[in-house]
């Protein structure tokens, strides 16, 4: 008696996906069986009718995984420059399996289309030029996109010391500008700390001050700490009156950093206005 020989199943439909036109599903004996990418289902040469055998099936399963990995890829870097964590991510928010993101880094790497030393030097000069983040943010975001510490020292070295005090200097100016209500010594330890949080070293602060007018005329002194008492005035007098509002308005003063003198001065005027009252 002779043995029934198993039939391959046969492709009885090729259907292009509704919301990705370069996309087609691939149907098996009327049952669907897996999708399929329209460059290779081209280069297969999948035709309704075929027959195919599973390995032939898990070969262009396999073609088309790595064909489309790929592909993201690409697309993603098509935008801009990536590191190479970034691309992985990407890949892994697509579902993609590791062995497939394996490949396809090894591929965009020989390519040259990932370069974590390239994309950390352009990220560098991009940071310093556009948004004049300091270097230890620079590095620090460049931690975060999955480069390692000899990629970031090397990448470091676009964003030369003068470039750095240049930067700083500009940020420290315009932040102080902002600082017209407040005491000079409380406004210099704004700017430091808004330096700091921009992510410049102690060295490049400190030379910044140097060379910064941090220090208000009377005039100006004076001006802030009259905005600023009346705040605390409205304040305290609410809870206090006389000499115990006094003591409360001056202490808060001093916390804020305008000198005693004009403290006692901006005292004298209140006390004037409320005797006229």
């Amino acid at each position: 008696m002779e043995e029934k020989t198993e039939q391959l199943p046969e492709i009885t439909m090729i259907q292009v996906q509704k919301r990705r036109k370069d996309r087609f599903n691939i149907y098996l004996d009327g049952e669907y069986a897996f999708p399929i990418s329209e460059a290779v289902l081209i280069k297969t040469g999948l035709y309704k009718g075929m027959t195919l055998t599973k390995e032939r099936q898990e070969t262009i399963e396999e073609e088309n995984s790595q064909y489309l990995a790929y592909t993201i890829a690409v697309d993603y870097l098509s935008y801009g420059l990536r590191s190479e964590k970034e691309v992985r991510q990407k890949l892994l928010d697509n579902e993609i399996e590791m062995r497939y993101i394996h490949t396809t880094l090894e591929r965009l790497r020989d390519q040259m289309y990932i370069n974590d030393q390239i994309y950390g030097e352009s990220y560098t000069r991009t940071a310093a030029n556009i948004n004049r983040k300091g270097p230890r943010q620079i590095a620090q975001d460049l931690k975060a996109k999955g480069l390692d510490d000899e990629t970031i020292s090397h990448s470091l070295m676009e964003y030369p010391d003068n470039q750095q005090l240049e930067n700083a200097q500009y940020l420290a100016e315009k932040a102080m500008n902002k600082q017209s209500r407040t005491s000079s010594k409380d406004a210099q330890m704004k700017v430091r700390l808004h330096l700091q949080q921009k992510g410049y070293p102690k060295e490049i602060i400190n030379q910044v001050f140097d060379g910064l007018d941090s220090e208000k005329s009377e005039e100006d002194e004076l001006f802030a700490l009259r905005i600023q008492g009346d705040k605390v005035w409205r304040r305290y007098s609410r809870k206090a009156e006389g000499r115990e509002l006094e003591q409360k308005v001056k202490g808060n003063l001093y916390q804020k950093g305008f000198p005693g003198d004009l403290i006692n001065q901006y005292i004298e005027e209140k006390k004037q206005e409320m005797d006229v009252e």
